[in-house]
């Protein structure tokens, strides 16, 4: 039986309107009720799950940052971390000016952000960034300068491609100027970018070793390029409908859209 469920947020576990169907929720309750471990897996950070999610009594645990970090939410405390060395985050901040991006850093959970001169969110953050995340978006004129004033590491990068470029173009020049880093996507204009190795399968079999239960006791959900490795490190890996032709080749099953509660379908099937 399947002990562990990561589940991937946006397009899987969410709706498009960034919501959860209470049937969702119900069938969730009832799985934990069982002893299974319900593992949100975001490129968000731990401060940024819905309240919706967040709130709910028996989400103890979230990996986040694409697998930079695993968080613990009753003891307060990262339980796993791997991230970017200070110095080479400031080069990558440097060469993001060459590249038709708004850049964006994550720090401790926090994302600074592009803004303009007042320190706010430029307008084009604003309206592409993910719903619900706003509130954990810190504006800075110049987000190297900013970054480097916080003295740590970085847990990831994402930049928010300008509209009218070619996404796998720049993504081939960071891979090409920066091969220690993963470069990846999870939307049309979104490029999310950690150290090489990371990843959310890395960071579910690293949760999975700190719990004790074998990595072949979880099931992975996704629908994008970002949620592979967590697909292929799973005991079992399942693509939403919706999904991208690319993830679903890495697929055992294909189950319904996140807007038809294809993550509820399944745990109605599996734990009958």
């Amino acid at each position: 039986m399947y002990r562990v469920l990561a589940c991937d947020l946006d397009g899987t576990l969410l709706k498009d309107d960034k919501t959860i169907s209470q049937k969702t929720i119900d069938e969730m309750r009832r799985i934990t009720d069982q002893g299974v471990i319900i593992l949100p897996s975001t490129g968000r950070t731990h401060r940024e799950l819905p309240t919706i999610l967040k709130d709910l009594p028996f989400i103890h645990y979230a990996l986040c940052c694409n697998g930079g970090s695993v968080y613990d939410y009753i003891e307060d405390r990262y339980i796993y971390e791997d991230s970017i060395p200070h110095k080479l985050a400031l080069e990558v901040l440097e060469f993001a000016k060459s590249l038709p991006v708004y850049e964006s850093v994550i720090v401790n959970g926090e994302r600074i952000v592009q803004g303009n001169e007042n320190d706010e969110i430029v307008d084009y953050i604003r309206k592409v960034a993910v719903k619900g995340i706003l509130f954990n978006l810190t504006g800075a004129h110049d987000v190297k300068e900013a970054f480097a004033k916080r003295g740590q590491n970085a847990q990831k990068f994402l930049f928010y491609l300008k509209e009218g470029h070619d996404k796998k173009e720049v993504q081939e020049r960071l891979s090409s100027r920066f091969p220690q880093l993963s470069v990846s996507s999870s939307g049309p204009l979104f490029i999310e970018i950690n150290i090489k190795g990371v990843d959310k399968g890395k960071a579910l079999k690293n949760f999975c070793e700190s719990m004790n239960i074998p990595i072949q006791e979880s099931m992975a959900f996704g629908d994008a390029e970002n949620d592979i490795s967590m697909l292929d490190a799973a005991g079992l890996a399942v693509v939403m409908e919706n999904g991208t032709p690319e993830t679903k080749r890495h697929a055992d099953l294909i189950c319904p859209s996140n807007n038809d509660d294809g993550v509820a379908k399944v745990i109605e099937e599996y734990w009958k």
